[in-house]
């Protein structure tokens, strides 16, 4: 999402000094996109709140975040109608393509293109130079997303065990030796052709081959679209009739497909992806990796008293919450990456102690769109902390060049963040991870 520019100086003279404080701590947390401070900080600050739009602003967000989608898109629509002249044109605009990608993160691709374009229209009615590249854009990905039916799940009312693989990546045969971690693969079914598939937090939607869509007779829609990964490639979108994983059936799944050359990483250990859509209607999964097992239970854990560690991104990504020390550090959780990998930001603030104890290497590297060898810095084994537990982290790195996939957060946070615990539980609707050593 693009950041948020508020001109609270412009607001400030109004308010109270105890107002002020909140308006400014508010605002702060706003520009910053620190989504977990605002979620604890602001229930015991929104009294406090003098300026009308931080307030309304800051519930949206927090809600769009937290998953709580109609709170999100009611409160967006109070800001837009209420509250345009405070925020000013780029800021409404942000916040109407966050409203619409809050209603396609469930499926509503109709709902979120009549959004769009209804904003469109009333821009262009008003003016021809507003740069509207990005919503016509969205809307047209909304539009050709409208087309496919939506996905459901049928499960029985008992827990769901599944055999699961934390199979050691080997890239020798790429002409890579370098010892890369681990990738989960659990056993699928797909259109009733049996697999072997990557269970991937960091895809928001079932993804595969085309090759492989075919084979297996997924319907393609014919639009073209971007795909981002590591790089760009161009990719389809289709419908899957049925995957299922254990006693779960998993109905019209929506799939990405891209050229098998564009294809890396987690495709070479499996052949199918399957991304974050399942496992949020699903609604939660508990790994057991020394068991070699997964499970999708009927009752979902309740959210520990430490609270959410876990935010959910506008565009069906999870944030997750850790500590290095004193440090607060937020990462992508992705357990298609084998191993944990801190961003080009993370390196710049550390950067003399990553250049005299790290160790660069040359490896391949990459993914969707984008692969070749790169030049990475080996850690020292580090300890971070999260979801209740210290984790040990003994082959993460530092990609110190600039990469969307890691910027702004502090990198991304890979299978091994729970590939040595006893259990972790990963709860999607309450949004928190749970480590047990």
């Amino acid at each position: 999402m693009k950041r948020l520019i508020l001109f609270l100086s412009l607001c400030l003279c109004l308010s109270v000094a105890r107002a002020q404080s909140a308006d400014e701590r508010v605002g702060q947390l706003l520009n910053t996109s620190d989504w977990f401070a605002l979620e604890r900080e602001y229930p015991a600050l929104r009294d406090s709140v003098h300026v009308p739009f931080l307030r309304v602003m800051a519930e949206a967000l927090a809600a769009v975040y937290f998953g709580r989608d109609d709170e999100a898109v009611k409160a967006i629509d109070d800001l837009i109608a209420n509250h345009q002249q405070e925020i000013g044109f780029d800021n409404t605009k942000n916040m109407v393509l966050i409203q619409a990608q809050t209603e396609a993160r469930r499926q509503r691709y109709a709902k979120a293109a009549e959004i769009v374009g209804n904003f469109v229209s009333q821009v262009k009615a008003q003016t021809d130079q507003a740069d509207l590249s990005q919503p016509e854009a969205a809307l047209r990905l909304y539009g050709i997303r409208s087309k496919l039916p939506p996905s459901t799940l049928e499960r029985p009312a008992c827990d769901v065990p599944v055999e699961a693989e934390f199979r050691e990546v080997d890239l020798s045969a790429l002409g890579d030796t370098a010892k890369r971690g681990y990738t989960l693969c659990i056993p699928a079914s797909v259109n009733g052709r049996g697999c072997r598939a990557v269970l991937d937090t960091g895809c928001p939607t079932t993804f595969c081959s085309l090759d492989y869509a075919r084979k297996v007779g997924a319907r393609l829609l014919p639009d073209t679209i971007d795909v981002n990964g590591a790089g760009r490639a161009h990719g389809f979108f289709g419908v899957i009739d049925s995957i299922r994983v254990g006693e779960i059936v998993f109905r019209n799944a929506e799939v990405v497909c891209v050229d098998d050359n564009m294809v890396m990483d987690s495709l070479l250990t499996g052949d199918f992806v399957i991304g974050l859509d399942f496992m949020k209607l699903c609604g939660e999964v508990q790994f057991y990796p020394q068991e070699g097992r997964i499970v999708f239970p009927a009752s979902p854990t309740p959210l520990p008293e430490t609270g959410h560690n876990i935010y959910l991104t506008e565009d069906n990504g999870l944030r997750l919450e850790a500590y290095a020390g004193d440090e607060r550090l937020k990462m992508m959780f992705d357990t298609g990456n084998h191993t944990t990998t801190f961003s080009a930001s993370y390196y710049a603030r550390h950067k003399q102690y990553i250049d005299k104890a790290g160790t660069r290497t040359t490896r391949l590297s990459g993914g969707i769109g984008k692969v070749g060898m790169k030049t990475l810095v080996l850690l020292p084994p580090l300890t971070v902390r999260t979801g209740g537990a210290d984790v040990r982290l003994d082959k993460a790195c530092v990609d110190f060049e600039p990469n969307h996939t890691l910027s702004p957060d502090d990198g991304n946070a890979g299978l091994d963040i729970i590939q040595g615990c006893r259990k972790a539980t990963l709860n999607l609707k309450d949004l928190f991870l749970k480590i047990e050593n």
